[in-house]
């Protein structure tokens, strides 16, 4: 019981000592993109090593980073880049139900459609206990996560405020207070249509009218051929 207790403690004291997440996503068409993260966390300590310690995944390609102090938070500025969606997802290696970072699934869908998904929790999806719920209420400070992407493709609909979407410039924004996602998992949800290809469609009509053109012209000869042999023969029995 000591020790689940002291677990939970600790778990609550590190979420909440984040006072501030906002992440900037850029996605690719291919899976690839990259990702620019602002964490404040409410410190004694600047941990960069956690960072060093991130971009040595597969995948992961480190752009900058810095930490700088404001009182009592640190403020963590982190610019990376990704190979696909899985190195993305590896990034975070914590176990447990407390997540912020979540997982993306990216499908292709019939026709033209795409889907995006991302799970993001918070606390125990199950009993809360009295220390827990003790922990909590004294929390006044509940911490934001902003969560804001760039999409390669047309938006066709989305469970975001319809304020934080931007269907021209095809970006989407999340807002969520960590008090609202106590003991619950939200997820982010998106309908994509890629743009019907018409530089493949317009490019194989023209090497279709190419292909038929040369056939014509390669028959023209054939015949013309033919016709001086004819008149070769003609002229020879003559």
């Amino acid at each position: 019981m000591r020790k689940h207790i002291l677990i939970i403690a600790i778990l609550l004291l590190t979420l909440f000592g984040c006072v501030h997440y906002e992440e900037e996503l850029w996605l690719n068409r291919d899976g690839s993109g990259k990702a620019k993260l602002v964490l404040i966390h409410r410190s004694a300590n600047e941990n960069p090593d956690e960072i060093l310690k991130k971009a040595e995944l597969n995948g992961i390609h480190l752009q900058s980073y810095s930490i700088k102090r404001n009182g009592p938070n640190v403020i963590y500025n982190v610019q990376f880049k990704f190979d696909s969606i899985e190195a993305f997802n590896n990034v975070n290696d914590q176990v447990g139900n407390a997540d912020f970072w979540g997982k993306i699934t990216l499908n292709k869908e019939k026709g033209r459609r795409i889907t995006f998904k991302r799970r993001i929790s918070l606390g125990d999806q199950e009993d809360v206990d009295d220390f827990e719920m003790l922990m909590r209420s004294t929390i006044t400070d509940h911490p934001t996560w902003s969560y804001k992407i760039h999409l390669p493709w047309k938006i066709i609909s989305t469970n975001a405020e319809e304020a934080n979407i931007d269907r021209n410039g095809r970006t989407i924004t999340w807002n969520y207070d960590t008090e609202q996602l106590w003991n619950k998992t939200e997820y982010m949800t998106i309908e994509l249509e890629k743009p019907f290809p018409w530089l493949l469609v317009v490019l194989g009509g023209i090497i279709g009218i190419l292909v038929i053109f040369s056939l014509f012209w390669l028959m023209r000869i054939a015949r013309s051929s033919h016709l001086l042999d004819w008149m070769h023969h003609k002229n020879s029995d003559s």
